[in-house]
């Protein structure tokens, strides 16, 4: 599940992130490069990448926000970054069960085994890179099994509980 979609002249590319301090991990298509934060002034950054083949590159970047928009100069290039909702990523159903968009540790589980929930339904929060992120129900229907436990790390994908459709 992509936390936010990239635009490149016509080509649209999606991307999921994990940020630790000012390292940035980003995926996108199998391949993961780190990106390090070495530089801050304003809007202004001066970025290290790691790529996947061991190589380093720098990389001059200054951004603008409008709304769900950012506007980003890398190196003199123009890119368009659109971020996709939280709320929408972190419900993610597979097959009836709900997984961790991303890597997060378990909060609080808000249902139990048998309780009845309506689409949209706050289920479990998690913690992820110090923001809350509510898993909502993507129908009605009966909480049949959970999964994790407050405290427990997750990773991205796992299924966490699962809900019998009303």
């Amino acid at each position: 599940m992509a936390d936010f979609q990239l635009r490149i002249g016509d080509e649209q590319r999606d991307f999921s992130s994990a940020r630790q301090g000012d390292r940035l991990t980003l995926e996108h298509d199998g391949l993961a490069v780190d990106v390090t934060v070495l530089r801050r002034d304003g809007d202004k950054l001066l970025l290290e990448i790691a790529h996947p083949d061991g190589t380093r590159s720098r990389v001059r970047l200054i951004g603008a926000r409008r709304g769900d928009q950012r506007l980003l100069w890398i190196d003199g290039r123009t890119l368009s970054a659109t971020r996709a909702r939280r709320h929408a990523a972190a419900a993610s159903p597979v097959d009836g069960s709900l997984a961790a968009a991303i890597p997060a540790v378990v909060s609080q589980l808000l249902v139990a085994v048998g309780d009845i929930v309506e689409t949209g339904d706050k289920l479990i929060l998690l913690e992820s890179m110090k923001m809350v992120i509510p898993i909502l129900a993507p129908h009605g229907g009966r909480v049949t099994h959970i999964h994790c436990a407050p405290g427990d790390s997750v990773p991205a994908g796992v299924p966490l509980l699962e809900i019998e459709p009303a």
